[in-house]
């Protein structure tokens, strides 16, 4: 990890120390996860909270979102995929509930040619209390869960569930699943709990896993750990398209780990999480590892003209 550490300065009167101190439980050994954006610490002055953060080397997934004259490889989409749904699966059995998940909150973070997803804001994640909690309608009104905007029943960790569908359709679509001009528009489409297919999903395995993440009943919408056995995940034909990068990243690690040159890691040992960076260029535009060392090598030649 690059010696960096960006800062959120944020209201005194929005930040929760309490919040803060039980978000501090995702960094306990068995809930440490690398999907997740790790929160390092925060400091309290006169009208401000500063929240030093893990530092992402690259856009958002709402880079991906918006550009749609490119799309990401089958492979690629599958293990971002994954990537998210492992974070969420994590952090809801630590009983936090994200309650804003958006892709311009899920970072992206390149080391060694492979990219994972950093989920941001957890440091204001909420405490799930018997998997009930009053979660507010947040968010842009596209992005609102059914049960919230409706009010058909109270928010739990579904509510994320639902966000993660949206995103992983945006990835894929480049659109919302469903599209509305008003809150009321947006209130009928929700109220007939029906979305549309999209011709650009041709997996049925694919559209599947979105029905089930996007089921509009949250008793009925499936868990992140479910979601992650679906068949889309395990079958044959996403083995078939595993990237050859993938796999080479992957068998470079293992050896490195062999040869005692890198610590364990499960999932930069699997090749259904990683993604290469390379596959991801034409998003981001610059090899962001590179960059992030010319802006090192810069700072020292600052540092070195002072003396």
């Amino acid at each position: 990890m690059v010696p960096m550490e960006p800062a959120k300065v944020m209201k005194l009167e929005k930040f929760d120390e309490r919040e803060w101190d039980a978000a501090g439980k995702l960094n306990q050994p068995e809930f440490q996860c690398p999907f997740i954006m790790k929160y390092l610490r925060a400091r309290a002055f006169q009208t401000d909270a500063v929240i030093l953060m893990e530092y992402a080397n690259a856009k958002s997934l709402d880079s991906v979102v918006k550009d749609k004259t490119k799309n990401l490889s089958n492979g690629t989409y599958r293990a971002l995929s994954k990537q998210i749904l492992e974070g969420i699966a994590v952090a809801h059995s630590a009983e936090f509930i994200h309650g804003n998940i958006k892709a311009g909150k899920i970072m992206m973070h390149s080391s060694n040619g492979s990219t994972k997803v950093e989920i941001a804001d957890f440091g204001q994640a909420k405490v799930d209390a018997a998997n009930q909690m009053g979660v507010t309608a947040c968010g842009t009104p596209v992005n609102m869960v059914p049960e919230l905007l409706l009010g058909t029943s109270p928010g739990n960790n579904k509510v994320d569930i639902w966000s993660v569908g949206v995103v992983l359709f945006q990835l894929r679509t480049h659109e919302y699943p469903i599209q509305a001009g008003s809150i009321l528009e947006l209130t009928k489409k929700m109220a007939s709990g029906r979305i549309i297919r999209p011709s650009s999903i041709q997996d049925d395995q694919l559209w599947n896993l979105l029905t089930k993440l996007l089921e509009f009943d949250p008793n009925r919408r499936i868990s992140a750990a479910e979601a992650l056995r679906h068949p889309y995940f395990i079958s044959p034909r996403a083995t078939n398209e595993i990237s050859i990068e993938a796999k080479r990243l992957t068998q470079n690690y293992t050896s490195a780990f062999q040869r005692g040159e890198a610590q364990f890691s499960k999932y930069n040992m699997d090749p259904t999480f990683t993604v290469p960076t390379i596959e991801l260029l034409k998003f981001l535009n610059v090899y962001v590892e590179q960059e992030e060392q010319n802006i090192l090598k810069a700072k020292q030649q600052q540092r070195l003209q002072q003396y």
